[in-house]
């Protein structure tokens, strides 16, 4: 249970008072015996210049706690248990570091201020008890950036795991070990609460790109402790059907953009199976315009999450042939004999569909991608010397986790 750590306060009346000044230790006060017949028989406390006496009736002594072992860090240190301070001195307010590793003058005050109020010694090199309190009086989640191998610390308890925070896109491994502290366990889980399994000793195989949270855990006593993290990014993978910018492709066969309507039409009915000739939907988009010649009208079919467009003859052009012009995808459905299909069962080439997130496409894309928006949604524009492709987003405007919601290969401008 995570608990605050106390400020210093200004003690009640009866107490001594005690002043810690910038410059060093107090000037030592001066006790001398309490005057014949005074109604009061304890000592009387004469206070240094400009401190207001205070008579008490009591005394006591505060020991103050010896280390608990060798320091953990100590001035002139840049290291990953510098970091972990750091993060902890800002989360309990003892200090508005940069947490970069590095112990030096501004670490090192923050230090002193910690152990002061905790009562420690204050040498300005915190120990293991230092670390533990620390650790128990902050409920912030750090969050642990990049790929490949990183090396964080923290300090578990019963009842008080450290947990932190990673961003793992989907296909990724994690792995991560403890290589210093014993009697400690790792579990990894979704921030949106899901499991992971893990798929072999220390290790976690990423099926959905999301915020992840590992949590080191210790079932006996405050441990100080070091965790090895390393993320390897994996290779989304690619479907049965490929979304060009110039066409589609299924199983290595090309759909190109321009190709004969009805070619391409008794092939996508092949390629889906028998029975779905039954299962289609022809439209009309009512785009042609008899007032203006350009605004020209498209047909279609729409089948098993794919929407197929073709140019054809209309009062304009009588004579013109009917072929391929545009494709979208909104995501799996039903096969024709009622089999849900994979949900990679339509990608990019980079493997990228419907359903992934805003960051799942910009690390397969990087800085090909155009941002956009039309008067009610958001997208992402890819070109290549085939055409385009579309990402779209849907009406509010995307954040890292946002879904794909279609992949088209035009973008609606208007």
């Amino acid at each position: 249970m995570r608990r605050i750590i106390g400020r210093p306060a200004l003690l009640g009346a009866g107490l001594a008072v005690v002043l810690i000044s910038c410059g060093g230790d107090a000037a030592p006060a001066t006790t001398i015996p309490a005057p014949a017949g005074t109604a009061d028989p304890a000592a009387t406390t004469l206070p240094s210049e400009g401190v207001v006496a205070e008579s008490t009736t009591s005394t006591s002594t505060t020991m103050t706690p010896p280390p608990s072992g060798p320091p953990l860090a100590v001035d002139g240190d840049n290291n990953e248990t510098v970091v972990a301070f750091q993060a902890l001195l800002n989360c309990t307010g003892f200090g508005d570091l940069t947490v970069d590793g590095a112990f030096g003058p501004a670490t090192l005050a923050a230090i002193e201020a910690a152990q002061t109020s905790l009562g420690r010694v204050v040498d300005g090199a915190p120990d293991d008890d230092t670390m533990a309190e620390l650790s128990r009086s902050c409920s912030e989640i750090r969050q642990i950036e990049g790929e490949g191998l990183v090396t964080v610390v923290g300090n578990a308890a019963p009842e008080d795991p450290e947990t932190f925070r990673i961003a793992l896109l989907s296909g990724s491994s994690l792995a991560a070990i403890i290589t210093q502290g014993t009697g400690l366990t790792v579990t990894v889980r979704g921030a949106d609460g899901s499991d992971t399994t893990p798929q072999g000793p220390s290790a976690w195989e990423i099926g959905t790109t999301q915020d992840y949270l590992i949590d080191v855990g210790s079932p006996s006593g405050p441990v100080t402790f070091a965790l090895a993290v390393n993320v390897t990014i994996g290779v989304q993978e690619t479907g049965d059907w490929i979304l060009a910018t110039d066409g589609v492709t299924y199983q290595g066969t090309e759909l190109s953009l321009g190709d004969d309507a009805q070619t391409v039409i008794d092939q996508i009915f092949d390629f889906l199976g028998h029975g779905v000739r039954g299962s289609y939907e022809e439209f009309d988009t009512d785009w042609y315009s008899i007032t203006d010649p350009q605004d020209l009208g498209l047909r279609g079919i729409r089948i098993e999450g794919f929407a197929f467009l073709f140019f054809g003859p209309d009062p304009v052009h009588p004579d013109r042939p009917e072929t391929f012009e545009r494709h979208r995808y909104t995501g799996p459905s039903d096969d024709a004999d009622g089999t849900p299909r994979p949900d990679d069962y339509a990608t990019t080439s980079e493997g990228i569909t419907v359903g992934d997130t805003l960051i799942d496409m910009q690390a397969a894309y990087e800085d090909q991608l155009a941002f956009g928006s039309n008067s009610s949604e958001y997208f992402y524009r890819l070109t290549d010397s085939g055409g385009e492709l579309c990402f779209y987003f849907g009406s509010d405007e995307p954040t890292d986790l946002s879904p794909i919601t279609e992949i088209a290969s035009e973008c609606r401008t208007g």
